[in-house]
């Protein structure tokens, strides 16, 4: 009722706005209810067709050969340029590329619920082009820190990745903004949490929370309180306090009337009670009925293709746990088949955990049911993990390539290097 109440609003702002400034900040909270009401391809076709009337253009088909031709063309508009050079830049002053820079902030956020990897790269490198041309303001801090993602986690140049965060850290203590401090700051920690170790960086995102809730930035809070739980989680922190965790997280989105973030939280929440060895009805509690009238298996937010994936990521971990070998190695299958291991979200952080439990998966099932390819898989996701040892912090991922080469090892019957690496 609120959203259609709004919707109405808007329209009424659009409908009788003497300029296209006017109507602007009506136009992003209709592409804002788009998105909570999971109508991705609506939203994504009111940014376009806006970006057009603003003199920029998104590619039709974000194909491979577009993005590495954009990725080259950034590349050599930043090449010579020192971070000093970057942070004297003039600032953006072009009203129209500073609205067209909002809309690319938002497209991104559509990709990213829409589980588009391969076309969300357009959009930092957009931006960062934008930049360069019109000048600096606080979204082109999201661009720059977008492009640092880009580089570490899509194309594992996490060097030059981290260093286009840091810069954007740095621009963004230039140039200040409430309404866009706390997005920068939560993008930043996808990089770090490569760069970094892992439980400082964690820690982060409580600070991070409270300065987009003091902003009314709910998106970027929630995701805060996801990525603080999700990364707990898998971190191993203690399970009782992580529940207890979740259940306030989850409270908060049901208030706010979040469902797309709670479908989110909701596979790793009920892996956890089942860890726990406690009742998923009982724990519930008053989130029940906002469950059994909003979340379910047909419900719309079940189906966006980033929610389905985390379903799947749970179930397989959940057999590989309790060992039970057919749902462990039908979730993997569907899993896999929805994303790629050579693909790497940029909007994900915790994809190395995804890529890492899969290669566990993988060697444990192919071991059990001799399916040589999901053992291929398992040395895919090995490799993976290893050029994160060489490139990122080893300190995060040394143990995690040493746990996967014993597998590997395993497989192949050499028990006693496998011995060795399962000690190491």
């Amino acid at each position: 009722a609120e959203h259609e109440r709004l919707k109405m609003l808007t329209g009424e702002v659009i409908c009788h706005a003497r300029c296209f400034k006017d109507k602007f900040r009506a136009i992003c909270i209709s592409i804002t209810l788009l998105l909570w009401s999971s109508k991705l391809s609506d939203a994504m076709q009111l940014i376009i067709t806006n970006l057009s009337y603003l003199g920029e253009e998104l590619p039709v088909a974000v194909t491979q050969d577009v993005i590495q031709f954009q990725s080259n063309h950034t590349k050599t508009l930043l090449a010579g340029l020192s971070d000093d050079a970057l942070l004297c830049y003039p600032a953006m002053s072009d009203p129209s590329k500073i609205m067209a820079m909002e809309l690319f902030s938002k497209q991104f956020i559509n990709y990213t619920f829409s589980g588009d990897s391969d076309s969300m790269p357009i959009i930092p490198l957009k931006m960062v082009q934008t930049s360069l041309a019109y000048g600096m303001s606080p979204l082109a801090s999201v661009g720059f820190v977008l492009y640092g993602n880009y580089l570490a986690l899509a194309r594992g140049e996490n060097s030059e990745g981290y260093r286009y965060v840091k810069l954007a850290l740095s621009l963004m203590k230039r140039m200040p903004s409430i309404a866009h401090d706390s997005e920068i700051m939560y993008y930043s920690a996808h990089t770090k949490l490569r760069m970094e170790p892992m439980q400082s960086t964690i820690e982060s995102y409580k600070d991070i929370y409270k300065i987009a809730m003091a902003s009314g930035a709910a998106r970027f809070a929630f995701g805060c309180s996801f990525m603080y739980d999700y990364f707990r989680f898998w971190t191993g922190m203690k399970l009782d306090v992580v529940v207890t965790s979740m259940k306030e997280t989850m409270k908060q989105m049901v208030f706010y009337k979040n469902f797309v973030m709670l479908a989110l939280e909701e596979p790793v929440f009920r892996l956890s009670l089942r860890l726990t060895g406690q009742s998923d009805e009982h724990q519930r509690g008053d989130l029940t009925n906002v469950f059994g009238e909003f979340y379910n298996e047909g419900g719309a937010s079940t189906k966006l293709p980033m929610v389905v994936l985390a379903i799947c990521f749970a179930q397989f971990y959940e057999g590989l746990v309790f060992r039970e070998v057919d749902r462990a190695r039908d979730s993997l299958k569907k899993f896999l088949s929805r994303q790629s291991i050579s693909v790497v979200n940029m909007s994900n952080p915790g994809d190395f955990f995804r890529i890492f439990y899969s290669g566990l998966a993988s060697f444990w099932i192919g071991r059990e049911t001799n399916d040589k390819e999901l053992i291929r898989k398992g040395t895919e996701c090995k490799d993976k993990i290893e050029k994160l040892v060489v490139s990122a912090s080893t300190w995060n991922f040394q143990n995690k390539a040493y746990l996967l080469q014993a597998e590997e090892q395993f497989c192949e019957r050499n028990f006693d290097v496998a011995e060795t690496l399962y000690d190491a």
